[in-house]
């Protein structure tokens, strides 16, 4: 027997994974939400829970150890009950929550609504139709002293805004802390730069429900020395590829990452798309982040730089990973920031190195030896570590 074959309400379900979705509620944590909490999710998913409990008082336990072998090690809070069970109640009690938020985990997301939804026909504008306005040509919200930003969320009036589903980790996780963080913490202080981001229009939740996860976890920003900036020969493709050995593999799958200088009636243009493997998949699309910025090189004046990501239909995406920029496969994309104005030279390069969070051949084209100090050679190539007889333990 299977999670999936517990014959749970399926129309209850879908209200829950929507609830959960539109409250930003990762399907992991829906039990904090079980009793003694004022919160939209906790009714439907109090009600799911008591129905798990009752279909499990009903099953063998030997089938109950059957159900929480299939549940992945993530979605498990304590060890999985063997046989024989020595409380069979205390089994049920832990895993009918569980089960539900694997139901709801299984459900998923759908990444064509991600690339298809309309800001129209989003919660946003519904609520807050006044904000159509501020939406660019790219639906980037147009920012200014209305809005208050922070590393997870934007405050405006009664409610949380959230950031594109593509500033997230993974495009699946929380958000990018780290890059958005950065991102809030320049518009508060861009002095008259022109700020615009991307928001999910899918998400919208009063403020008092606004609940802040924290992940432990670090990246890197590059330094760099900006001596070639305003030369206008100092052009070109560098390509740096991924170690096949690298343990940043673990957490998202790239081939390799593109950088492009290119330079025209006194505007230099910088470029970079990081590529994929083809099975790194998200629903039918390869999803690959990308980065514009011009400098003027009469002025010394980086004056814009923006990001996006570019949607690959899987079935198209062969030929990219074989191919450079510029001579690259047109596709979707989607913004995601952009500044105009006087971008100064650090918080550019930030902004920049946090965007591509978890792609460590950022800071190794900026600095190859900043990149050798930050990460030791058994992140970088774990077997050329293990080769050279390094120790098992530090």
């Amino acid at each position: 027997m299977r999670p999936e074959d517990l014959p749970l309400d399926t129309k209850l379900l879908a209200e829950l994974k929507a609830m959960a979705h539109r409250h930003d509620v990762s399907p992991l944590f829906l039990r904090n939400y079980s009793a003694g909490k004022r919160h939209p999710i906790s009714k439907p998913f109090q009600t799911l829970e008591q129905e798990a409990r009752s279909l499990l008082s009903a099953v063998s336990d030997q089938e109950i150890c059957e159900l929480a072998r299939c549940i992945t090690e993530g979605f498990r809070r304590l060890e999985t009950p063997v046989m024989p069970l020595t409380d069979r109640n205390d089994a049920v009690a832990r895993l009918a929550p569980t089960i539900v938020e694997w139901r709801i985990a299984l459900l998923g997301r759908d990444f064509r609504e991600v690339v298809r939804l309309k800001p129209a026909n989003g919660e946003v504008l519904k609520t807050y139709p006044e904000l159509a306005p501020l939406l660019d040509d790219d639906d980037l919200l147009i920012l200014d002293d209305r809005f208050k930003l922070t590393d997870g969320t934007i405050l405006y009036k009664e409610h949380a805004l959230y950031y594109h589903q593509f500033l997230r980790k993974n495009f699946t996780a929380g958000p990018n802390f780290d890059f958005l963080g950065r991102l809030a913490n320049y518009v508060a202080s861009s002095n008259g730069n022109t700020c615009r981001v991307a928001l999910d229009h899918s998400r919208l939740i009063p403020r008092e429900f606004y609940e802040r996860m924290m992940e432990l976890d670090a990246w890197y920003g590059p330094p760099w020395d900006a001596a070639a900036l305003d030369d206008p020969n100092a052009v070109g493709l560098t390509v740096v590829g991924r170690n096949q050995h690298s343990l940043f593999g673990l957490s998202n799958k790239l081939r390799f990452t593109d950088f492009l200088w290119t330079h025209r009636d006194g505007i230099k243009t910088f470029q970079v798309e990081e590529v994929s493997e083809p099975d790194y998949v998200f629903g039918p699309f390869v999803l690959n982040r990308y980065i514009h910025s011009e400098r003027d090189v009469r002025l010394r004046q980086l004056r814009h730089l923006d990001g996006a990501v570019k949607v690959y239909p899987c079935g198209e995406y062969a030929s990219r990973v074989d191919t450079h920029l510029p001579d690259v496969t047109r596709c979707q994309k989607q913004k995601l920031f952009r500044i105009d104005g006087d971008i100064e030279l650090r918080p550019w390069l930030e902004l920049i190195g946090f965007f591509f969070r978890s792609n460590e051949m950022i800071l190794e084209y900026f600095d190859p030896e900043a990149f050798k100090r930050t990460f030791e050679l058994r992140v970088r190539d774990f077997e050329a570590w293990r080769a050279a007889g390094e120790p098992e333990e530090r």
